[in-house]
């Protein structure tokens, strides 16, 4: 299934970006291995409860039409995202609802409801509830119909998805079932009401599932386990840093593709994602996006699901933008053991340049691509859609290819033992069937230009201004009694006064105040007050500042840092400490 070509609303620029180059602003980053600390936690838990559900809320069988209008929609859509699952409502499609009157358990602390929702040979259910009016420290645990890998949702959970008033959409499970336990405290009274249900026709747990109706991914496509060998470490690492992402929006469960990346705080893992705003942009759906992990078969060639660990449930959009088709996440929790914060480089592709992307399309297991950066085009469109990305960077694969549902992967370059994200897949002509042919012949994908946005993500990603940690109190120079410096840290702002001797041991104040410079850096005007002494009274508007020249502050950890000062006079670097 072959992507749209694109419709290039201006000029193709084969050698330089149309936009300026982001120049001496730009850096890059290594990636880093997630730390086993910071690893999602898993559990084994389990129902409360055991026994037969109370009762079933049964959907009418699928029609046939319906997966087929799914297909041409996919086809329509070529090179952007895929639909995996079909959104079927309660109110016109059950043949069997819940009744009002279902039997519930006494528990330890309150109640507990099991009930099924069954729709009729899907390969894996997501259920969304209506939670109006649930009760405070009620919790639900969801699983398939044999009750395996059962998946809790806290209490603060259902709490913030009560308050924010959207239906509530529940993990996915495999199979045709998805049974629910429904615990409120005490005797409270609730309601289960399913107003949607997803009938996903591929499985994540099973992705050769599609080939009953989608048709698996195309031939040419490569396992990234045939791979591994190859290319080593630095490919194991960043095929591990790519999840597919799974999300709720009019009419079905779509797919998309996405990139954990890292950021430039040592002691920070951020879990921020990286994919195409074309695969969503609003919160709402953000809300009910789900990532998946381990998402590749075990070994080359082999008709194989791997772990597909369901991962952290939510994110918050933190940046946006169709122009540049970049959507940024910060995930709601953390990825699961052996994910990895894949690098990143902020400076301009030159062409042409090796690279390759990791993907599933297709909803299918993980794949590789193998290509050359041949340049960038400006203002491509896709016919028929009104979406425009001003710049994006091309690329042609002489091995694999790219479809829908690869849509987000990243495009990636060797730095060293690094592979570093340079952009997110937005669409092309590429397929199979010109895999390994000239651009001429379509085979073109086109990227979203990781140069372009990264201003926007320099305050998540990059080194920018500001403390990592609250440097307020009193330092001084241990070899040097007698003088101390006192820093407030005010929201934004740093605000420091020190005392010192002068060479004929009178006292002098200086201040230096200013936005912050750099991590953990303030360089500032020295300024010297003038004015009456302390007395009965004090008039601050009586005071002036001279300035006398100017201060480096530095912080290297909660209690040391650097202070050079040069009032004119004196010109030297201190080491400080923190009383």
């Amino acid at each position: 299934m072959p992507f749209r070509a694109p419709v290039l609303l201006a000029s193709v620029a084969f050698a330089l970006a149309a936009l300026a180059p982001l120049g001496a602003a730009a850096q890059s980053v290594s990636g880093e291995p997630l730390r086993l600390e910071n690893a999602k936690r898993e559990a084994v838990p389990a129902f409360r409860t055991t026994g037969a559900p109370a009762a079933t809320l049964r959907f009418q069988p699928l029609p046939a039409a319906r997966i087929e209008a799914m297909q041409r929609h996919n086809v329509a859509q070529g090179g952007k995202r895929v639909q995996i699952g079909i959104h079927r409502a309660t109110a016109s499609e059950a043949e069997a609802l819940l009744p009002a009157d279902m039997a519930w358990t006494p528990v330890n602390g309150g109640r507990v409801l099991r009930f099924d929702v069954t729709s009729p040979d899907a390969a894996a259910m997501r259920v969304a509830l209506d939670l109006g009016g649930l009760p405070a420290g009620a919790e639900l645990r969801v699983a398939s119909r044999d009750g395996g890998n059962v998946e809790v949702v806290d209490a603060a959970t259902l709490t913030t998805a009560a308050r924010d008033g959207a239906p509530y959409w529940a993990p996915v499970t495999a199979g045709d079932t998805q049974r629910l336990e429904l615990y409120v405290p005490g005797a409270a009274a609730f309601v289960p009401r399913i107003e949607t249900v997803s009938h996903l026709v591929s499985s994540p747990f099973r992705p050769l599932d599609m080939a009953k109706s989608l048709g698996a991914s195309g031939a040419c496509n490569i396992d990234v386990a045939c791979r591994t060998s190859s290319l080593g470490a630095p490919f194991v690492n960043v095929k591990n840093a790519v999840a597919m992402i799974t999300f709720e929006i009019a009419g079905g469960t779509t797919s998309c593709t996405g990139t954990l990346l890292n950021d430039s705080t040592p002691s920070t893992q951020v879990p921020y994602f990286y994919s195409a705003a074309h695969c969503f942009t609003s919160q709402a759906v953000a809300n009910t996006a789900i990532t998946w992990w381990n998402f590749e078969t075990p070994t080359c060639g082999a008709r194989l699901a791997g772990d597909n660990v369901q991962g952290p449930r939510g994110s918050t959009v933190l940046f946006a933008s169709l122009s540049t088709d970049v959507l940024f996440l910060r995930l709601a929790g953390a990825p699961p053991a052996g994910a990895f914060f894949a690098g990143w480089n902020a400076s301009t592709l030159t062409a042409p340049t090796p690279v390759i992307t990791v993907h599933h399309p297709r909803g299918d297991n993980k794949k590789y691509s193998r290509g050359t950066h041949s340049g960038f085009s400006s203002n491509v469109q896709f016919q028929g859609d009104p979406q425009v990305v001003t710049s994006a960077a091309r690329a042609s694969w002489l091995e694999g290819t790219t479809e829908g549902g690869s849509s987000g992967g990243g495009l990636f370059t060797l730095s060293g033992q690094d592979y570093q994200l340079r952009g997110g897949l937005y669409g092309g002509a590429a397929a199979c069937a010109n895999s390994g042919q000239s651009e001429a012949n379509g085979n073109v994908d086109f990227y979203s230009r990781f140069d372009q946005v990264y201003p926007s993500l320099q305050q998540w990603l990059g080194t920018a201004a500001g403390p990592t940690r609250d440097y307020t109190g009193a330092w001084f120079f241990p070899s040097e009694p007698g003088w101390g410096l006192t820093v407030f840290n005010y929201p934004n702002t740093f605000f420091a006064l020190f005392f010192v001797y002068d060479t004929a041991g009178r006292p002098a104040w200086y201040r230096m105040q200013s936005s912050w410079t750099g991590p953990d850096q303030i360089t500032a005007n020295l300024d010297r007050p003038t004015g009456p002494p302390w007395a009965n009274s004090f008039n601050a508007g009586a005071i002036t500042y001279a300035r006398v020249g100017s201060a480096t502050l530095t912080f290297t950890s909660a209690t040391a840092g650097t202070l050079t000062i040069n009032d004119g006079t004196v010109n030297r670097t201190v080491a400080i400490s923190k009383l």
